[in-house]
């Protein structure tokens, strides 16, 4: 199955839903069962970084920056935090140190925005993020878990 990232009308980013399962809501999924590598919170986070990036069309240094900025950037790096603890499994204290922010910035984020999942319009968006690094993770776990039974 296909997923088509568009521009709609407004210049917002989407993922077409029609071309994508829908996976059932979720609040977090376990972490990989076997041993992570050292640098399994480092990559989930340049992931949802650049994901977040290119759907909301925010550039990448502003989600990196360590002020706050716009509110629209704001948002887009509590969602990239949110995505990061929820989809990987990254306890707050990695989301924290990838962001180079408090883990209780992290908590607050994490709440912010599944308040903002009650809008139906969020949440639509948010979950087409969460599918397609749902969609990543697993490729990173099966190709993980391939280079380990041929060692």
């Amino acid at each position: 199955m296909y997923q088509r990232i568009c521009v709609g009308k407004s210049g917002r980013t989407g993922i077409s839903l029609a071309e994508m399962p829908i996976l059932s809501r979720r609040s977090r999924i376990p972490r990989p069962s076997e041993p992570v590598e050292p640098d399994y919170d480092q990559a989930a986070g340049r992931l949802v970084v650049k994901l977040v990036s290119v759907l909301d069309r925010v550039e990448l240094k502003d989600l990196y920056r360590s002020s706050r900025g716009k509110a629209g950037i704001c948002l887009s790096r509590q969602k990239a935090m949110y995505l990061m603890h929820t989809v990987f499994s990254s306890p707050y204290h990695k989301v924290a140190e990838f962001f180079r922010r408090d883990r209780t910035t992290i908590a607050h984020a994490c709440r912010l925005v599944e308040d903002l999942r009650d809008d139906a319009e969020f949440d639509k968006q948010l979950e087409a993020m969460e599918n397609l690094l749902v969609s990543a993770r697993a490729l990173y776990e099966s190709a993980s878990s391939e280079a380990l039974h041929h060692e």
